[in-house]
C-alpha cells in the first residue's frame, strides 16, 4: 500500500518557522484556481492548515467561535492557541489564527462505482468513545466516506464521490487518493477539503461559492491545486510528474518561493487561465503553461455501436497529438464512467459495454502529457440479441436463377429472423426485407445479379414486444442462370463390343452427374457419380436393361434438372433383319446366350 503524506505540515503551530526540508520546498508548486483572475481572486482562508480571521469592532472570542466552529463553547480554545491575554478585549486588525482540526467532520457519499475500489480507514475514535480499528473494504453507491479515508481503485475502475457542497470528484482508473481532510466552516459553512493524489488522477467539478469562502486543494507528491469554483483535471502519471488542465475558471502557478513571497503579500500571482494547462516534472520543474490542444472532430463517428466485444472507434488523426484519450460515460457529467482508453493511435479498441445509450469523451494529449479540450457525443450500444451465422450460400456464392435460398443458423432465445437482399443501392433500399419465425428466405423472384443479404435476431421483450438485435455485417452472393437441361435426344448411345457407351455434349468447365437405375422410375439406382468428362462406359454392368439421367454442373456450381431418362442395353443383343435390337414380349431386349 502506498501511504500518502500531506506535502505541507498539516497543524504547526501560529509562532513556529515552516520546517520543510529544502528538498522539498525546491519541489513544492503551488496552484491556486479561482473563478477569475488571481488580481481580483479572495485572499486564501487558509494557510498551512490554519484558518485566519481579521478581528473587526465588536467581535468576541465567542461569535467567532460560533461562526467557524458552530460551538460558541469552544472560544477558550481559540483564547489558548492564540495567546489572548483578554478574551473580552479583542483589538480590531488582530489577525486570530486557529487549527483547521477545530472545524466540524464533514462527510462524503459515493455515488457511483465501475470496477473494484477499496476504501481504508484508518483507526478511528468513534462519537461513542469506543475505538474504531483501521478497515478495509470494497466501496458500494450510497457508502459514505469520512476524513483520513484511502481509496484505492484498480485497473478500469471508477468511483464518483459526491461531496457535503455537491462538488463531485471523478476518481480516475488505477488511483491511489486519501480524503485528507473533510471539514465544515461553522454548522452550515463552506466546505473545507483536501485530497492526496498519490498515483493516478482525478476530474473535478467544484460548486462555486463567491460569498462564503470556501477551500477544495488537491495535493501531490509535487504539486498542491485549490480550487473556488470551476473544472480541472489533475494527474499523476509513471514518472511522478503532475499534470494540471483547467477547463473552467483560472489557476495561479507560484514555485515555492514565490508562493511564500504570495503569502507575505510580497508578489503578485502569475495566472493559468481557463484553456490552458501545465506540467511539474518529479523534480519540481516547471514546464511552461500552453494552450489546450483542440478538441477532436468526432462529428464523423458512428452513432451506433453493434460489435459484442469490442468498441472501435476510429479519430480524425491531430497532427501535434502524442496519444489520445477517450472515456464512456452513463451521464453528460461523466460522473459515471464505464470505459476509458488511452491509445498512442487514433484508431482505439474498448471493452464492450452492456446495451444503452452513453456519452463518448475524446482528448488529443499533447507531448507535455496535458489532456486537451474534451469533445462529446452521444452513442447507443446494441450488441443483444446476437445476430445468426451464414450457413448457405458461401461467401460470395451463387444461387440459381428461381430456386435460391438464404439460409442462418438459429440463435437461442430468438422468436424470428430478419433478413434483407440489398442490390447497388446498398440496405438503404433493399430489394428484399423478410421476417420469419426461420431463418431463411427464398430469393427465387431475384434476377439474376449481384446482392449482398444480412440478417438480425429478435427477441420478445417481457411485455412481449419485438426486440431486434444488430445485423450481421452483410455477405456478398449472386444469381445466376443454371445450365440447360439435357434432352433424351442428347444421349448418344453406342456400343464395342459387349460395352455400352454413352456420350453428351458438354462445355469446358463442366462436371457431370449420372445415375444408372434398372428401374424407369430409379428406384434402384446401380451407379451414381460426377464425372469430369461428357463420356461414360458400362463395362460393369452385367447383361441386361438399364435406364440413365444426366445433370450439367457448370463452374460456379449450379446444376441444371436431370434430364429424361434414356433406356439402354448392357452386353450383347441379338438384332433383328433391319439392325435394330429385338425385343421380347415384356418389351426388354434379347441378348445372346
Amino acid at each position: 500500500m502506498i501511504v500518502l503524506r500531506p506535502v505541507v505540515p498539516a497543524h504547526p503551530p501560529p509562532t513556529t518557522a515552516r520546517t520543510t526540508p529544502k528538498a522539498l520546498q525546491q519541489a513544492l508548486m503551488i496552484l491556486a484556481l479561482g473563478l477569475g483572475s488571481a488580481a481580483h481572486a479572495a485572499p486564501p482562508l487558509m494557510v498551512d492548515g490554519l484558518i485566519a480571521h481579521r478581528v473587526a469592532p465588536g467581535d468576541t472570542l465567542e461569535q467567532i467561535a460560533q461562526h467557524y466552529l458552530g460551538d460558541h463553547r469552544l472560544w477558550p480554545e481559540l483564547q489558548s492557541f492564540n495567546r489572548v491575554a483578554n478574551p473580552l478585549r479583542l483589538q480590531p486588525g488582530f489577525t486570530l489564527r486557529f487549527p483547521d482540526k477545530l472545524l466540524q467532520m464533514a462527510t462524503a457519499s459515493i455515488e457511483f462505482v465501475q470496477g473494484r475500489a477499496v476504501a481504508i480507514s484508518p483507526a478511528r475514535h468513534s462519537a461513542d468513545s469506543r475505538d474504531l480499528p483501521a478497515q478495509r473494504r470494497n466501496l458500494q453507491v450510497g457508502e459514505v466516506v469520512q476524513e483520513g479515508d484511502q481509496l484505492q481503485l484498480d485497473p478500469n475502475a471508477f468511483v464518483a464521490v459526491r461531496l457535503a457542497d455537491g462538488s463531485l470528484v471523478r476518481v480516475q482508473a488505477q488511483s491511489d487518493v486519501q480524503l485528507q481532510q473533510m471539514r465544515r466552516r461553522g454548522r452550515a459553512g463552506s466546505l473545507q477539503s483536501v485530497l492526496e493524489l498519490q498515483s493516478g488522477g482525478l476530474d473535478a467539478s467544484i460548486t462555486p461559492e463567491p460569498a462564503n469562502p470556501r477551500r477544495f486543494e488537491i495535493r501531490t507528491p509535487v504539486a498542491s491545486t485549490s480550487v473556488r469554483g470551476t473544472r480541472f483535471s489533475v494527474q499523476v502519471d509513471a514518472t511522478g510528474r503532475t499534470i494540471a488542465a483547467v477547463d473552467e475558471g483560472a489557476v495561479a502557478v507560484a514555485a515555492a518561493d514565490a508562493a511564500n513571497a504570495r503569502r507575505r503579500g510580497a508578489a503578485p500571482e502569475p495566472v493559468l487561465t481557463a484553456g490552458h494547462g501545465l506540467a511539474i516534472a518529479a523534480d519540481g520543474r516547471q514546464g511552461p503553461p500552453s494552450a489546450l490542444l483542440a478538441a477532436p472532430d468526432v462529428t464523423g463517428l458512428p452513432e451506433r455501436f453493434e460489435d459484442a466485444y469490442w468498441l472501435d472507434i476510429a479519430l480524425p488523426a491531430i497532427a501535434s497529438a502524442s496519444s489520445y484519450q477517450l472515456q464512456v460515460a452513463r451521464d453528460a457529467q461523466f460522473s459515471q464512467v464505464v470505459r476509458s482508453a488511452t491509445s498512442d493511435s487514433p484508431q482505439v479498441r474498448m471493452a464492450a459495454v452492456d446495451d444503452g445509450d452513453y456519452l463518448l469523451a475524446v482528448r488529443a494529449i499533447d507531448a507535455q502529457g496535458i489532456p486537451g479540450r474534451v469533445a462529446q457525443r452521444s452513442i447507443r450500444v446494441k450488441t443483444q440479441p446476437v445476430p445468426p451465422l451464414y450457413q448457405a450460400p458461401a461467401a460470395a456464392g451463387i444461387l440459381p436463377l428461381n430456386a435460391g435460398t438464404l439460409q442462418c443458423t438459429g440463435v437461442p432465445g430468438a422468436v424470428a429472423y430478419r433478413i434483407q437482399v440489398a442490390g447497388a443501392a446498398g440496405f438503404a433500399q433493399p430489394v428484399l426485407d423478410g421476417q420469419a419465425s426461420e431463418c431463411q428466405l427464398s430469393v427465387a423472384a431475384l434476377p439474376v445479379g449481384s446482392y449482398q443479404w444480412r440478417a438480425a435476431s429478435i427477441r420478445s421483450t417481457p411485455t412481449q414486444a419485438a426486440d431486434q438485435g444488430p445485423f450481421a455485417a452483410g455477405q456478398a452472393f449472386s444469381v445466376a442462370s443454371p445450365p440447360p437441361t439435357l434432352s433424351a435426344a442428347d444421349l448418344d448411345l453406342g456400343s464395342a463390343g459387349d460395352t455400352a457407351r454413352l456420350s453428351w455434349p458438354g462445355q469446358p468447365g463442366q462436371n457431370y452427374r449420372l445415375k444408372v437405375a434398372s428401374d424407369l422410375n430409379f428406384s434402384d439406382v446401380l451407379f451414381d457419380a460426377v464425372l469430369d468428362e461428357p463420356r461414360w462406359s458400362a463395362s460393369t454392368l452385367a447383361p441386361g436393361n438399364y435406364y440413365v439421367q444426366l445433370q450439367v454442373i457448370d463452374a460456379n456450381g449450379l446444376r441444371s434438372r436431370f434430364s429424361e431418362a434414356r433406356e439402354f442395353a448392357a452386353g450383347s443383343t441379338v438384332l433383328d433383319g433391319s439392325g435394330q435390337r429385338l425385343r421380347n414380349g415384356a418389351g426388354l431386349f434379347v441378348h445372346r446366350p
